[in-house]
C-alpha cells in the first residue's frame, strides 16, 4: 500500500473516532446569548420567587382568618343577645266592649252587620219575647178600661158613691199606666244599644237564635251557611279574652262585640332567667305578621310580680302598650314578636 493510501486511512479512522467520543467529553453547552445570568444565580432567584409567592399567600390566610375572628366574635354576641330580649306575646283589644241580651230569649232583629260603624245610642239588635208583647197589649187594655170607666163615672151625677169610684178609676189607671212602663223598661232589656261611637267586629248569633244575658252558648247549626240579614260571624278569635262563663260553666261569646277604642297591648310571658332585664317604662318594638305591622314603637307597661308556671318553666307576665301609629289594629289573640330595647 502506498503511503498516499495510508494517510487517507489514518484521517477516516481518527474522523470516526471523534464522532463516537463519549458525551462526557463533550463541551457543555454555554449560556443562552444575552442572558448575561450563570445558571447558579438563576436557580436561586427562582427559589426566592417561589418563597416570595408562598409567604404572600400565608399572610392573605392569616388576614382572612384574622377577620373571621372579628366578625365571629362581634355578630355571635349580638344574635345571642338579641336572641334573649326577643319574646313572643298575645294581643290583647281593650277596646273591645262585649254586648249581650239582659235577659234569655230569642234573637228578633239584628240591625247591623259586620265591620259596620255605629253611633251613641244606636239600636244594634231587638231579641223577640212572645211574653213581652202580650204584656204591653194587656197594659194597653187595661188602660183603655180604666179611661173608659173613669169617664163614664165623671158623666154621672156627683154622688159621694160616685166619688169614691171615680177615685178607684184614677188608682186603677194609674197601675196600668205604671204597669205599662214597667214593661216597656223590661222591652228595652230585650234590646242592644250602642254604649257609644265604635264598629262592630262580632256578630255571633243570627235571627232565631236562643240567647241569654252570658250571650251565645253554642253556634245554631244553620251558622255554617249564609244569610241575606247578618250571618253569624266574628272577626275576633275564640279565647279567654272574648269568652264568658254563665253559672253552669258553659262557655259562651258575646252577642256583638263593639270595638269602641283603637287602643291594644301585648301580653308576653318572659322566663325568669330574663326577666331580671325587664322593667316597666322600658322601650321596645312591636311585630304582628298577620296584619302586616312591622316595628310599631311600645314601652313595657307592667311587668306582674306574680310567676306563672308554663311547660318551659316559670315565667313573669309582662304587658306592653303600644305607643307607636294606629293605623292598622290586630284582632285579640294575634302572635306579636317583641324585641325589647336596651
Amino acid at each position: 500500500m502506498s503511503s498516499t493510501e495510508t494517510t487517507t486511512a489514518d484521517d477516516a479512522t481518527g474522523t470516526e473516532l471523534n464522532g463516537a467520543a463519549s458525551p462526557e467529553l463533550a463541551p457543555s453547552p454555554g449560556p443562552a446569548l444575552g442572558s448575561g445570568v450563570p445558571p447558579a444565580f438563576a436557580g436561586a432567584a427562582a427559589r426566592r420567587r417561589d418563597r416570595t409567592v408562598t409567604i404572600s399567600q400565608l399572610l392573605a390566610g392569616l388576614v382572612i382568618t384574622g377577620v373571621c375572628l372579628v366578625a365571629v366574635l362581634w355578630y355571635v354576641p349580638g344574635i345571642i343577645r338579641t336572641d334573649t330580649e326577643s319574646f313572643t306575646g298575645t294581643v290583647v283589644s281593650n277596646g273591645i266592649t262585649n254586648l249581650n241580651f239582659a235577659s234569655s230569649g230569642l234573637v228578633g232583629r239584628i240591625q247591623v252587620h259586620l265591620g259596620q260603624a255605629v253611633k251613641d245610642g244606636q239600636m244594634l239588635a231587638t231579641e223577640t219575647s212572645a211574653s213581652a208583647a202580650k204584656s204591653l197589649s194587656a197594659d194597653r187594655a187595661a188602660i183603655t178600661a180604666a179611661q173608659a170607666t173613669l169617664a163614664s163615672l165623671r158623666a154621672e151625677p156627683v154622688t159621694p158613691t160616685t166619688n169614691a169610684s171615680i177615685a178607684a178609676a184614677n188608682a186603677q189607671l194609674a197601675k196600668a199606666q205604671a204597669q205599662l212602663s214597667a214593661d216597656k223598661v223590661a222591652r228595652s232589656e230585650a234590646q242592644i244599644v250602642a254604649p257609644s261611637g265604635g264598629t262592630v267586629v262580632a256578630i255571633n248569633a243570627q235571627p232565631g237564635e236562643a240567647v241569654t244575658s252570658a250571650g251565645v252558648r253554642t253556634y245554631s247549626a244553620s251558622s255554617q251557611g249564609t244569610s241575606s240579614q247578618s250571618p253569624p260571624f266574628s272577626l275576633l278569635p275564640e279565647g279567654p279574652t272574648t269568652s264568658v262563663k254563665n253559672n253552669n260553666a258553659q262557655t259562651a261569646l258575646p252577642m256583638i262585640a263593639l270595638r269602641t277604642s283603637t287602643s291594644w297591648e301585648v301580653n308576653a310571658l318572659v322566663p325568669e332567667s330574663h326577666i331580671s332585664s325587664v322593667r316597666a317604662g322600658q322601650h321596645a318594638t312591636i311585630s304582628v305578621p298577620a296584619v302586616g305591622l312591622q316595628h310599631v314603637r311600645a314601652i313595657v307597661r307592667q311587668v306582674a310580680p306574680t310567676p306563672v308556671s308554663t311547660s318551659a318553666g316559670t315565667a313573669y307576665q309582662v304587658t306592653i302598650s303600644v305607643t307607636g301609629h294606629r293605623q292598622v289594629t290586630p284582632l285579640n289573640g294575634m302572635t306579636a314578636d317583641v324585641q325589647l330595647g336596651s
